[in-house]
């Protein structure tokens, strides 16, 4: 019986391998992979705690899906390999009622207060500048691109709440929490299909991951650490 199962795992193993050796033979008469550059549009959607709406989750954005739109392109330096960059802009919203009600009424009860009043201004706003390397390959009309990248996200604006509380001896005045303006590192995966319409000119399905630790938030006029308080906004898209 184990002879047999070595026999087994001998044939797939010699299957699987004079496959590989026949798809490597014909990606050698493949046409080469041209350079390209392009125009791109999309829906940015948060991932992760970025997407999160939840009061008792500081690392929650309470961000929503927006537009995207920006420039990619990539060089190959040796057959279907190249190094690949974009160009991205993203909008994330700015926070709803229901956000707003939902954080008037965690500190509320995190303040043991009479009540709470919650105003929201901005969004987030940023534009990501990533380069990495990428793979090519074809199958028929079709190119495949995987990429990894690097870069950095500038982050323009992040949405600021301001809270008043009542009933609370010890918390009487307004405090804020700021809107952040940074630069900070990044990464992403890339999975895009391209279709050949013509030598030139290709249509495009594009996935990126983009994640960052994010910029530093600052809070102003609180007399005390109880309740939400964020002092980093993780960001993931």
């Amino acid at each position: 019986m184990y002879i047999n199962k070595m026999k087994r795992i001998f044939t797939l193993s010699i299957i699987a391998f004079i496959t590989l050796i026949t798809y490597n033979a014909n990606a050698q008469d493949e046409p080469p992979v041209k350079n390209y550059f392009g125009f791109f549009g999309g829906i940015s959607i948060p991932q992760g705690d970025f997407a999160k709406s939840t009061y008792d989750n500081n690392k929650a954005g309470f961000a929503r899906k927006g537009l995207s739109y920006g420039l990619d392109g990539a060089v190959y330096f040796y057959k279907r390999l190249a190094i690949g960059a974009s160009i991205t802009y993203m909008d994330n919203n700015e926070l709803n009622q229901a956000n707003v009600d939902s954080l008037a009424a965690g500190y509320t009860r995190s303040f043991a207060a009479d009540g709470a009043t919650v105003t929201a201004n901005n969004r987030y706003q940023t534009v990501s500048i990533l380069l990495g390397p990428q793979y090519s390959f074809n199958y028929g009309k079709f190119i495949f691109d995987l990429r990894a990248s690097a870069g950095i996200i500038k982050v323009y604006k992040t949405p600021e709440t301001n809270i008043l509380l009542t009933g609370v001896p010890n918390q009487t005045l307004t405090f804020y929490q700021r809107s952040a303006s940074a630069t900070v590192l990044a990464y992403s995966g890339t999975l895009a299909v391209r279709y050949k319409l013509s030598d030139n000119v290709h249509l495009v399905v594009r996935g990126n991951y983009i994640n960052s630790s994010g910029p530093t938030i600052k809070n102003e006029g609180r007399s005390t650490d109880i309740g939400r308080l964020v002092t980093k906004q993780p960001i993931s898209i």
